[in-house]
């Protein structure tokens, strides 16, 4: 299928579908640190004017929402839901909804560093309050650097309760029973027209969720970004684009 294939499908049955996007290389390029993510230029522009349309937009990201709100200026989005930490807090309407952290998580934070420590000196811990992940994007080979702490990472994960799941050139450690397909399953309750746009590993079972909620009836399509060079994400989306600059083309055809 083709991206103007969606949006000829889309445009008749904009008011009241959702569409629901993941942030970090699908909004936002990819930038070695994750401070300095920001959206697309228009991303948020084109957000806006879908919503205006009467289409319920929604971010499901593996960071805490309240970050990717400031991050990406979010909050101009009316009716914006955003999903963190793969579902386990919601943002909407300035209101974050979010659990205080288990005890495991100050062991994992405690403990994580040394499990790193005889790895390459250029990975890093990012603290997201309810998980944490080994970033390796700064080493000169990150698939090898995190290759050799990889096994003491997931015995760590698995001593304490947390599931170990691999991205871009990251390990997260997270709790278990959250990935974007629940999250995204929720946010469709109610919606006939589903809309889910990733890049990452992390984003192939939202993939899944839509096929399951096409197989069910609805109107459901996924768009798949290439820019974190993920083998499986192409060929489980139903549309292929290259990268955020891309994303931004397609919604704002979409919205015009």
């Amino acid at each position: 299928m083709q991206a103007q294939e969606l949006n000829a499908a889309l445009r008749p049955r904009l008011r009241g579908a959702l569409i629901a996007t993941d942030f970090d290389g699908t909004l936002a390029p990819l930038v070695p640190n994750p401070a300095d993510s920001r959206p697309a230029p228009g991303a948020v522009d084109a957000l806006v004017a879908l919503a205006g349309r009467g289409t319920q937009i929604a971010v499901i990201t593996g960071r805490d929402a309240r970050t990717v709100v400031g991050l990406g200026g979010l909050e101009a989005i009316p009716g914006i839901v955003v999903a963190g930490l793969y579902g386990i807090e919601t943002w909407t309407a300035g209101e974050l909804s979010t659990p205080d952290p288990p005890a495991a998580v100050q062991v994992l934070r405690e403990r994580l560093p040394a499990a790193l420590r005889d790895g390459d000196p250029q990975l890093w811990i990012e603290d997201k309050r309810l998980s944490l992940v080994v970033h390796a994007r700064r080493a000169a080979d990150p698939s090898a650097a995190l290759a050799g702490v990889a096994d003491a990472v997931t015995a760590l994960g698995t001593e304490l309760g947390f599931e170990v799941h691999p991205g871009s050139n990251v390990l997260e450690l997270r709790l278990p029973g959250f990935d974007k397909a629940g999250a995204l399953a929720r946010l469709a309750q109610g919606h006939d027209t589903v809309v889910y746009l990733g890049d990452d590993l992390g984003d192939l079972p939202a993939f899944a969720e839509v096929r399951r909620l096409r197989e069910a009836g609805a109107a459901a399509w996924s768009v798949g970004v290439l820019s974190s060079e993920v083998a499986g994400v192409a060929d489980a989306a139903d549309v292929v684009v290259a990268d955020p600059t891309a994303v931004v083309e397609l919604l704002g055809e979409l919205a015009g």
